[in-house]
This record gives structure tokens, C-alpha cells and sequence, in this order.
């Protein structure tokens, strides 16, 4: 005897909704690779006790080709990847890299020292450094007696 789960409706219709929304095989998603529009690049954010370090995979954009400012504690990394100067002369069976403009931006929190943020570019990856700012100690306070 086969025994329903209650959920059974709702798992369906996820698996279904999956299906329906998954680019990966269809003629969408080759639209999507080969149109120079937009794209977004995937960033991992760590924290530790003195900084905070944004690495986003740009692979192909040079970093000329990258904005990255930090204003009242909005982090903005923007830019462009573009197709080459060979490109028109390439005839491609395949194309998936995405080309076009990239927008990224993160709130950070209050603790960051916008002052002193560096940033670097090697091998497809950007790491932004972003060091915290000294937490204030507490004031000592001498009480003086009549």
C-alpha cells in the first residue's frame, strides 16, 4: 500500500515549477549567453574580526573594466565584460560566456573604515578588503574628591 505524504501536492508542483524555470537546456538560456546584455557575477562575502573581504569571479574582465566604490556604507562593484577584438572574426559553433554589463551592490555595516578599503584583481577574481573600523574603548574616568 502506497502511503501519500500531505506535501505530495506541493513537492509536485516544485518539481514542475523547476522544470518549467530551468534554462540550462533550452533555447532560452543560449539566447541569454549570446546576448550582450546583462549579467551578475558571484560574489562570496567572508567577515573576521578585523575585515571584511568581497571576492566576486569576473573571469575575462579586465580590471580597468571594473568600478568599485564604497559610500555611505554601499559597496559597488560595477563594470563591463566585453567580447574581444576577435570576436566578429571568430565564428563560434558555441557561445556561453556572457558578455555585457555587470552591477553588484552590498550594504555593509557601520563598522567598516571606508577610508582605507583596497582592492585587487588576479586571475578571474576580485578581492575587495574592507577593514573594520577600531571599536572605541571604553574612557576611564578619574573621580576627584573634594
Amino acid at each position: 500500500m502506497m502511503q501519500i505524504s500531505p506535501f505530495f501536492a506541493f513537492d509536485e508542483l516544485h518539481r514542475e515549477l523547476n522544470r518549467v524555470f530551468d534554462h540550462r537546456h533550452g533555447y532560452t538560456r543560449e539566447l541569454a549567453a549570446n546576448d550582450s546584455g546583462n549579467w551578475s557575477p558571484q560574489v562570496d562575502i567572508k567577515e573576521t574580526d578585523t575585515e571584511f573581504t568581497v571576492s566576486a569571479d569576473l573571469p575575462g574582465v579586465t580590471p580597468e573594466a571594473v568600478d568599485v566604490t564604497l559610500h555611505n556604507g554601499i559597496l559597488t562593484i560595477k563594470g563591463k565584460r566585453s567580447s574581444g577584438k576577435d570576436a566578429e572574426k571568430d565564428s563560434y559553433r558555441r557561445r556561453e560566456t556572457i558578455r555585457g554589463s555587470f552591477f553588484r551592490q552590498f550594504t555593509l555595516p557601520e563598522s567598516t573604515n571606508e577610508t582605507a578599503v583596497k582592492a585587487k584583481s588576479a586571475n578571474g577574481v576580485l578581492e575587495i578588503t574592507i577593514p573594520k573600523a577600531a571599536k572605541p574603548k571604553p574612557l576611564s574616568i578619574t573621580v576627584e574628591g573634594e
